[in-house]
């Protein structure tokens, strides 16, 4: 009998036994990974944040306060007023100084500069089984990218009734 000894192996061998190395190491990368802390936010990010929170409350409010309520879409627009601006103040930031009406420069320096930089837009879609959903962007930019917070929440949505549906109808054949 002879014995035959293998001096090396071939690249398909290799393949395989690093194929069942990195399957077995895999749940151990993974342990580290969810070990390690999360990436710290910015000071912007946060405070876009707790933007976005304070709109998505605002809805909640207004919809525990009249069921009916339906918050409007609107586009980006800026948190506080700015002179000679085109754009109108977002109407969750309208009355938020302490005069009553938007932040302006002029009023609270403090409080402008750091809100200059946000804009708040808010989405609505209808769901399935009386719902919707309302989403909250604040936007803003940082180091030249446009970056996005957003907040989400499923609200109920306001059923209509017989006297509503009929309304309708009969505005529908006016027109």
């Amino acid at each position: 009998m002879s014995i035959k000894c293998r001096k090396g192996t071939n690249l398909l061998e290799l393949l395989l036994a690093l194929s069942i190395l990195s399957a077995a190491m895999y749940p151990i990368v993974y342990i580290f990974k969810m070990a390690r802390p999360a990436a710290r936010k910015t000071q912007t990010e946060f405070l876009a944040t707790m933007l976005s929170h304070h709109v998505m409350e605002t809805i909640v409010a207004n919809k525990i306060a009249d069921p009916n309520y339906l918050p409007p879409m609107s586009e980006a627009l800026p948190v506080v007023a700015t002179e000679n601006a085109v754009q109108q103040v977002s109407d969750y930031f309208k009355f938020i100084s302490d005069q009553g009406g938007p932040v302006r420069e002029s009023d609270n320096g403090q409080l402008y500069w750091p809100l200059k930089q946000f804009k708040c837009q808010v989405d609505t879609y209808y769901l399935e089984g009386l719902l919707y959903k309302a989403i909250v962007y604040i936007s803003y930019h940082n180091e030249g990218r446009d970056m996005k917070v957003f907040l989400e929440r499923l609200l109920a949505q306001p059923q209509i009734t017989e006297s509503e549906d009929s309304f309708s109808e009969t505005e529908g054949k006016a027109e």
